[in-house]
């Protein structure tokens, strides 16, 4: 009797676990998790394996414990009945002695295997619950690092596919560009120029009135619109102008008020054009230039800095020694909070982003603030990164870093503030990234024997770094700071990059814009 129900047991575990182990085996491959979570994978596979055993095991008819004939020999006794179970040999043996059996003590049929299951299931439950709260953390912060990281794709080859020669007098310096679809717009001082991302052919321009320059050019362009500000030599920015991207149409034209347009007072939301016009900011229609608010600002207020999305306008403003940072609904003008900052003496400031909230602020005091600041949606400090620390001296707008030659724009990627910086030499060789939850350093990228000029988001998310090998080198970097790819000219494809130029990423490539020639390098070319 035990051979037989040893043998039936020993089969169906055995069956189970090879069933579940080959199920995983399919499911799973080994390169796809790592050693650890392959091991766990297996163990939990067979596990479930002897789960469904036990189970069938303990629901399965007991044939090996049931009445059989007299018929059968091999089991038969010598009065010529065949083998009993528990319960039927007790009661037999109390029928011949007259005492009653006891109840206690009588095994029900089946109940062993119920038994049996029971603990099979509880068992492995356990040791399911055990690999739940031992499995890795997907959090990317508790991620343990790799000591084997997965290495860089294999450099890709480019080259300059086309270039747009240097134009104006030496030092002339372009007022900004934009990158909209197939299109890039570069500002220069006579005018916009816009060229096909895919082989530079020119799309249209704009030329700049007579005797006047293009002093001012919003961040960046929305819903196909783009805002200019026009101003003669020693004279205020005095003209507001708003560009279609498609076809170089100037949609209106608008003159501003007071002494014109402040320094980095100009910016695009949505369908509004933002404007700060002495001590006025002011909304219009990007369609119609049709004003559509106003915000006088408190006597003895300056604005510093203005940018905006659909939702949300950003005011930096000092009243006299002191500052603060203004929210506002850029549909209505409508305030939404007001943030005292940490001035105390005339500073410089610039909108790095508006969502989430990151300011740069510079103050004249050598020992007042000087760093980049990030705020929570209701406008409660975050983060403080100073410009100058342990991370290096970082490279922030124009404004702030007054005409060090290394001025450009940090990226906001999530909760990551990501900047340039200078360690070792006088020019920018680290990429870092701090939190902007509490603006702590997450991570650095050195460039080495590499100078980067320019960040920018690239179209899968990454990060592309423009660094000067001599010809334009795009590094890739993912959001934690490991290089992923590099797109190399080839020897003598490239083009030259001067102090200022700036990375766009495009469908296909990439255009870099050469904001100011200083030795006759090229004022915009596209790498393929």
């Amino acid at each position: 009797m035990c051979g037989r129900t040893t043998a039936s047991t020993v089969a169906v575990l055995l069956s189970g676990a090879v069933v579940g182990a080959v199920v995983v085996l399919l499911a799973t491959e080994p390169a796809a998790y790592g050693a650890t979570a392959w091991a766990l994978l297996w163990g939990s596979g067979l596990m479930g394996a002897f789960l469904a055993g036990f189970c069938a095991r303990g629901l399965s008819p007991r044939s090996a414990g049931a009445r059989r004939t007299a018929e059968d020999p091999a089991d038969g006794a010598a009065d010529g009945v065949g083998p009993m179970d528990a319960a039927e040999a007790a009661a037999k043996a109390a029928g011949r002695t007259g005492a009653q059996p006891n109840k206690m003590n009588a095994v029900r049929p089946g109940r062993n295997s119920a038994v049996l299951g029971m603990l099979a299931v509880a068992v492995c439950l356990g040791l399911f619950g055990g690999l739940w709260v031992l499995w890795p953390d997907d959090e990317v912060e508790r991620r343990p690092e790799s000591k084997a990281p997965t290495a860089p794709e294999r450099p890709a080859k480019s080259t300059a596919a086309w270039q747009v020669p240097a134009t104006g007098n030496r030092y002339d310096e372009g007022p900004g560009a934009w990158g909209l679809g197939d299109v890039v717009v570069r500002g220069r001082v006579d005018g916009l120029f816009a060229y096909r991302a895919r082989d530079g052919a020119v799309r249209w321009s704009l030329p700049a009135p007579d005797r006047e320059a293009v002093c001012a050019m919003s961040p960046g362009a929305e819903q196909g619109v783009g805002l200019i500000a026009y101003g003669k030599h020693d004279k205020p920015c005095a003209t507001l102008v708003a560009v279609r991207i498609s076809d170089g149409k100037a949609l209106w034209q608008r003159p501003l008020t007071g002494d014109g347009l402040v320094e980095g007072g100009l910016a695009v939301g949505g369908f509004t054009a933002v404007a700060a016009e002495g001590s006025v900011l002011r909304a219009r229609s990007t369609e119609t230039g049709e004003q559509r608010w106003q915000r006088v600002l408190a006597k003895n207020c300056e604005a510093r800095a203005v940018d905006a999305t659909a939702t949300r306008t950003l005011l930096v403003e000092q009243c006299g020694a002191n500052a603060r940072l203004v929210a506002l609904d850029t549909r209505t003008g409508k305030e939404q909070w007001i943030r005292v900052l940490p001035i105390e003496s005339k500073t410089t400031a610039a909108v790095v982003s508006v969502a989430p909230v990151v300011i740069a602020v510079s103050e004249d005091d050598p020992r007042g603030t000087r760093a980049l600041l990030g705020f929570d949606d209701r406008g409660a400090p975050a983060a403080t990164v100073p410009l100058s620390g342990p991370a290096g001296d970082l490279v922030v707008p124009e404004v702030i870093s007054s005409g060090t030659g290394t001025e450009g724009r940090p990226l906001v990627l999530g909760n990551q503030l990501v900047t340039l910086a200078e360690q070792d030499d006088l020019v920018p060789d680290v990429v870092v990234a701090h939190s902007l939850k509490d603006g702590r350093k997450l991570w650095e990228y050195k460039a080495q024997s590499l100078a980067a000029y320019s960040l920018a988001r690239e179209r899968d998310g990454r990060i592309g770094v423009l660094a000067d090998n001599g010809a334009g080198l795009v590094i890739l970097l993912d959001a934690h700071g490991t290089e992923r790819g590099r797109i190399e000219p080839d020897d003598g494809k490239g083009a030259a990059l001067s102090i200022r130029p700036e990375l766009i990423p495009v469908t296909g490539g990439h255009v870099v814009v050469n904001h100011m020639s200083m030795s006759g390098e090229p004022g915009v070319f596209g790498l393929r």
